[in-house]
């Protein structure tokens, strides 16, 4: 790549990938250390500095520490080594980027109105895994030119294999540490050490393959059907679980079925912004506004909003360990979960067990914000099931 002071700058092999492909879509799988991020920051400034028609690009990362940590710092740091930082305007409070007639915004999924903002030129998803497959659709609806995704592939199951790779616009590259030409040579030795130590590990983070497991995951054995194979409801125990969200947290509805020791969950809403009034009218879409649901007990108001405008809800039964209790119970069963569900396969794979510092797993969910549909769940395997017909709506 050239730069402003016409200087050649070394690019990583993701930079010629992404600069070769005419797709639409592009998707770098890489292992630990493969350089992927830097060589399409590369790539944008590129862009930057040899377009002359407008550009607008967002770059966004699941949360706001983390974008300021990581892509947004390796973009600064390209942007002045090219020498163009002198005559752009940056705006360190809004994260924004202007070069030229160029635009470049920085923003987290943390924040909704960026998300459905603006149209855009390109978009780089950095680190694609934490984010929902409803995330890539928002985005990727008022984007243009390119959709670029990179991620570490240490998901056993995700959207981005299943509906984004699969795609006919979309061009996917695997990249390792070996492909990093500006690595550290003990570092390189350190992950090389890697293959000894752990044959599963190394498989990801060395060769940057599709991950078989999921460290710390606390369900992990769950199997994926299509719902047209699930059960019918007459033959089978049938509870719906619902879990209250707003702004920041999505409102989250499932059905379970059970029957003897197999569990079935589908995915039924997952939505920000919803008040207890759209929530009910999203359930009365679903045509179950004469069933039963489980709702999240700690907010009575909610209950009662819900109850008044016709709605059989009850609340669920919470108190000292009543969430591992919930999690012993589902374990105690097969679960078969739809492959419809792309939110819900988001949060299995993602509802881990805190660690400490020296990475030994502790009796304690990590709060990721990833337990909306598995609270859901649980609200409706624990307080639903085999109770149903105890209930006394007041």
């Amino acid at each position: 790549m050239e730069t402003s002071r016409k200087e050649t700058v070394e690019c990583n092999k993701q930079f010629y990938q992404t600069i070769n492909s005419n797709k639409k879509i592009i998707v770098h799988q890489g292992g630990s250390r493969s350089g992927k991020t830097y060589a399409i920051c590369q790539y944008l400034i590129y862009l930057l500095t040899t377009r002359e028609k407008r550009l607008i690009i967002t770059i966004a990362r699941k949360t706001l520490p983390a974008l300021k940590g990581s892509v947004y710092r390796d973009f600064m740091e390209i942007a002045e080594k090219v020498g163009i930082t002198h005559f752009a305007e940056i705006n360190k409070a809004d994260l924004t980027f202007k070069y030229k007639n160029h635009l470049v915004e920085f923003i987290s999924l943390d924040n909704e109105m960026k998300v459905r903002g603006r149209k855009r030129t390109h978009c780089f998803l950095n680190e694609s895994n934490e984010f929902f497959l409803e995330d890539f659709n928002q985005l990727s609806l008022r984007t243009t030119e390119k959709m670029i995704l990179d991620f570490n592939p240490s998901d056993v199951l995700h959207w981005i294999y299943s509906d984004i790779c699969t795609r006919d616009d979309c061009d996917t590259y695997i990249t390792t540490f070996q492909d990093n030409a500006f690595l550290d040579p003990e570092i390189k030795k350190e992950i090389l050490r890697m293959k000894e130590k752990d044959a599963d590990r190394w498989r990801v983070y060395g060769l940057g393959e599709r991950a078989t497991f999921k460290e710390g995951q606390i369900f992990d054995k769950w199997k994926w059907i299509d719902y047209k194979e699930f059960l019918d409801k007459d033959s089978c125990e049938v509870s719906y679980g619902l879990d209250w969200g707003y702004s920041n947290d999505p409102t989250a509805i499932v059905e379970v079925r059970r029957k003897n020791d197999k569990l079935y969950i589908n995915e039924l809403l997952y939505k920000k912004g919803l008040t207890n009034q759209d929530i009910y009218n999203e359930i009365k879409k679903l045509k179950l506004e004469e069933e039963i649901f489980i709702c999240d007990s700690s907010e009575p108001k909610s209950l009662e909003d819900m109850r008044r405008l016709g709605l059989y809800c009850k609340g669920s039964i919470k108190g000292s360990g009543s969430v591992m209790n919930g999690i012993q119970i589902i374990k105690e069963h097969e679960v078969f979960a739809s492959k419809q569900s792309k939110n819900l396969l988001q949060e299995y794979q993602f509802y881990c067990w805190e660690s400490t510092r020296d990475n030994v797993m502790i009796n304690k969910i990590k709060q990721n914000g990833m337990d909306h549909l598995m609270d859901a769940f649980r609200y409706a395997v624990t307080t639903g099931l085999s109770r149903a017909r105890d209930f006394i709506i007041v």
